[in-house]
């Protein structure tokens, strides 16, 4: 019960009324400044998960792109690209790929580019394991965004340029052609087979394989000739002349071997005898039908010379490449002569590269739309409870 000496009518009370909770001391209000940083920082958290937001809310159907290396061809083609859920097909570059891992776990994700873009599309794959037919069709389905709005751009792209490496393949008109139209000794930007463009310094380093259209290389089982002497007289016998006697070679094993896989299981490649061999022009295609009788594993190919040398020791003059040694001397090979000129360069990401987040649909991120609801909510709350209290 109230004790009626330690209370009393508060002030314009009617007579005889008691405020029970006279002695409670009230609450004390909230600064005003602590209630506007809670709103000013809810409304930064939905502000700085828009681009999330925004691609939560965008449709569940792809944008069908087509050909990669079509689209992505220069920047006016994909200026309204970005942050979308797509399809596009292309090539992957397997020869460059990465796979990454997560720090303490085993979950593996591969990063590539896809060939003809000029380097300026990447997938990051994180399906593992793949299913066969996603890993035969080259069609990349998810998020699109710029390389340059990551957080961690420079750490990637510095990554690619010191340890990644491509190999280039360059046709022969086109290697005539950019020698043909740059300064003497300087740089060379081509583009290659692939459709992407290559920059080579000066002093990259190129190779040149060169054609010996009058001569053949042929090896030889070791198991049915077991000594070089003996070789050598099958192709002697033929009317063949040896040029050059490169010994007992042995093919290089498959990738594979020594894994669970069926290729594992294979024979060992066979070691030949290998001659580079020259033929009477009357006689050399009989001479080659019947050393190819004797044998399945008998091995006819091509013969080529492979030149290596540099972007500076290069030129082009008539329709045929000029190699120029570093003594002064000069080497013509003849266009139609060339088989094949290729080089490793490192793999450069430009601005305005993209990545395409495989398998990121907009409906995995319903959750920004909740927290951003909540955020929302949160901030307008704080909002009008100052306008209240002011």
């Amino acid at each position: 019960m109230t004790d009626p000496a330690q209370s009393k009518p508060a002030a314009g009370s009617p007579a005889g009324t008691v405020d029970e909770f006279a002695h409670i001391p009230r609450r004390r209000a909230r600064h005003p400044l602590i209630t506007l940083a809670g709103a000013a920082l809810a409304f930064f958290l939905v502000f700085y998960g828009l681009r999330d937001l925004r691609y939560a809310l965008s449709s569940g159907q792809p944008l069908e792109l087509g050909a990669a290396a079509a689209v992505f061809s220069n920047d006016k083609a994909t200026a309204d690209l970005a942050n979308r859920y797509v399809r596009v097909a292309g090539v992957p570059d397997r020869e460059s790929a990465l796979e990454l891992d997560t720090k303490g776990s085993w979950v593996f994700s591969q990063l590539f580019r896809v060939l003809g873009t000029g380097d300026r599309l990447f997938v990051h794959r994180m399906e593992n394991p793949l299913p066969a037919a996603r890993a035969e069709a080259d069609v990349f389905e998810g998020r699109l965004i710029r390389i340059d709005e990551l957080p961690y751009a420079q750490a990637i792209r510095g990554y690619f340029a010191r340890h990644v490496s491509a190999t280039h393949y360059f046709a022969t008109d086109t290697t005539l052609a950019a020698l043909t139209g740059r300064a003497a000794a300087g740089p060379l930007s081509i583009v290659d087979r692939g459709g992407d463009k290559v920059a080579l310094a000066a002093d990259e380093a190129l190779a040149i394989e060169v054609l010996k259209p009058d001569e053949v290389q042929i090896g030889l089982p070791n198991g049915r000739f077991p000594t070089e002497d003996a070789a050598r007289a099958a192709v002697t016998g033929r009317g063949g002349e040896v040029i050059t006697a490169r010994g007992l070679v042995k093919t290089a094993a498959p990738s594979s071997a020594g894994a669970s896989s069926l290729l594992a299981s294979a024979p060992e490649p066979p070691s030949r005898w290998t001659f580079v061999v020259r033929f009477p022009a009357a006689r050399r295609q009989a001479a080659l039908d019947e050393l190819g009788d004797i044998d399945r594993t008998v091995e006819i190919r091509d013969a080529r010379e492979t030149i290596a040398t540099r972007v500076s020791e290069l030129a082009a003059s008539d329709g045929a490449l000029i190699i120029r040694a570093p003594g002064g001397a000069e080497r013509r090979v003849a266009a139609a002569n060339i088989a094949a000129v290729h080089t490793i360069a490192p793999v450069v990401i430009p601005d305005g590269a993209y990545l395409l987040i495989e398998g990121d649909r907009p409906r995995d991120h319903v959750a920004s739309v909740i927290i951003s609801l909540v955020l929302m909510t949160f901030g307008v709350f704080n909002v009008v409870a100052l306008v209240r209290n002011r």
